[in-house]
């Protein structure tokens, strides 16, 4: 069972965010607070996996609480519900609190699973690359820089419609003003992020047709792969289940404007999705995902490679 920290001065946005979690029963464990300071003493005596809190809040704001906490409990992911309002003020504050990722309010419920769900899958992650790292280490000294300075990642999108797969391809290839917020975010999910300095430049190839986008596969190795849910010939679960036995490498993501708790999880469960994101996005939350997609399938093939040469398999 996953602790859950959330942090609201407002009452009724603590419990409907509780009642998200608490519809899933066995799974969380939550405990509120309108009081960032009384979060912050509960901190000292109880662990979290994930702490979520509001940014605009009278005592102190999302981002000097999110600080505060990681002081406590640095290990505990963290999220920070904001309007897009805020999304430039806090660029700067991400590199100090190391957000993991922004919660749109008012927020989606599908998206709203979707991103804790990535966000605990980080958490092991992360922390078994700690554990792989100080290992490495002791055996061979620091590891290795696993990825060059100026590659490119190539992604995969899939949409019967034309018009979505040119949006795509536009939000992904031009360089945007929050690069330093995607930078923040890079490093976040990579313990050891400040041994590589470069942005993430995307390749993006797209497909109207599933069965077509995997004959490609066959082809072409992907770094992701987005596939919308609704599709002619199989759904985007069904798809990307597929795409998993072609290249089990890849990132897999999922986007709709349909989708349901049922399809989130079905979508988690067979075809072992990073992420999801709604239709119609923003830029910034294409991005973002993206972004941390990316970067945590990086970590889990170095969590790989570090575990194989500790048994000592070549690499």
């Amino acid at each position: 069972m996953n602790s859950i920290l959330l942090v609201d001065d407002e009452a009724n946005i603590l419990t409907s965010l509780k009642r998200e979690f608490m519809a899933r029963k066995g799974e969380f464990a939550v405990e509120t607070f309108t009081s960032p300071k009384e979060a912050l003493e509960c901190a000292k005596s109880r662990q979290f996996d994930l702490v979520i809190s509001d940014y605009k809040m009278p005592e102190m704001d999302g981002v000097a609480f999110l600080e505060a906490f990681q002081e406590i409990q640095p290990d505990a992911t963290r999220l920070i519900l904001s309007g897009l309002a805020d999304r430039d003020a806090l660029v700067d504050a991400i590199n100090h609190t190391h957000i993991y990722r922004f919660i749109n309010k008012p927020w989606d419920e599908v998206e709203l699973a979707g991103t804790v769900a990535q966000a605990l899958a980080y958490r092991l992650v992360i922390a078994e690359n700690r554990r792989l790292a100080e290992a490495y280490r002791e055996k061979y000294g620091e590891p290795a820089k696993l990825y060059e300075a100026e590659k490119h990642y190539q992604i995969l999108v899939v949409d019967d419609e034309q018009s979505a797969l040119n949006a795509v391809s536009r939000d992904l290839s031009h360089h945007s003003h929050l690069e330093g917020l995607y930078a923040a975010m890079r490093h976040e999910a990579n313990p050891r992020a400040h041994q590589v300095h470069h942005d993430f430049r995307f390749i993006v190839e797209t497909a109207t047709s599933p069965l077509s986008a995997l004959e490609q596969a066959k082809r072409v190795a992907y770094d992701l792969v987005i596939a919308d849910y609704r599709m002619p010939d199989m759904n985007g679960v069904e798809f990307l289940e597929a795409f998993r036995e072609i290249q089990p490498d890849a990132a897999r993501t999922l986007f709709s404007g349909h989708a349901d708790m049922k399809v989130l999880l079905d979508a988690i469960n067979r075809s072992e999705i990073y992420a999801f994101i709604g239709k119609p996005w923003n830029e910034h939350d294409l991005r973002s995902t993206v972004t941390q997609a990316i970067a945590y399938r990086n970590l889990v093939q170095e969590n790989r490679r570090m575990g194989e040469a500790l048994k000592g398999i070549p690499r």
